[in-house]
């Protein structure tokens, strides 16, 4: 079987330093333009809707994530686009989620985001994955809700060994 060095085991501890280091400066740089483009706060309950007298109507990519392979205990960034294709302004609540291969769900965002009609943002996460995660498949999902509606939502597997 194959036995890691003591130096082989240290480069591939500074590479996953340093890969959470870029990975954090990335998830900040990408999440201070969502966050500054919020509206009113995150408070409790269902919260978000159509306002413009539209039906809610919104669509989401794929969410992209920066590995797809991981590990526990590793930070992973997550990110995708929702766009209002209601006819009015409509403020929804979009949730960045995982549901484990044991089925435990974790809710990593939940921002309430106002859309002009037609309008489409970027939004991203950095998510840690906690050290005891089941391994295996893991659902990252990208929900939006009207109300306590949902509306439009897309996944992408994360695989953890």
């Amino acid at each position: 079987m194959f036995e890691l060095t003591e130096t082989s085991r240290r480069d591939r501890m500074r590479n996953k330093l340093i890969n959470g280091v870029i990975m954090a400066l990335v998830c900040l740089t990408l999440v201070a333009m969502p966050l500054s483009a919020q509206k009113g706060n995150g408070g409790g309950g269902g919260g978000g809707g159509s306002t413009g007298g539209g039906t809610p109507c919104a669509s989401v990519t794929v969410p992209h994530l920066s590995y797809y392979t991981a590990s526990p205990g590793w930070t992973i960034g997550v990110s995708g686009r929702v766009t209002n294709c209601s006819t009015g302004k409509a403020t929804y609540k979009v949730v960045i989620s995982s549901t484990s291969s044991c089925g435990e769900e974790t809710i990593i965002a939940s921002p309430l985001i106002s859309f002009k009609a037609g309008e489409g943002k970027g939004i991203s996460a950095s998510y840690f994955i906690d050290p005891f995660s089941c391994l295996g498949p893991m659902t990252v999902s990208l929900s939006v809700y009207s109300g306590d509606t949902l509306i439009a939502r897309e996944s992408a597997i994360l695989t953890l060994e």
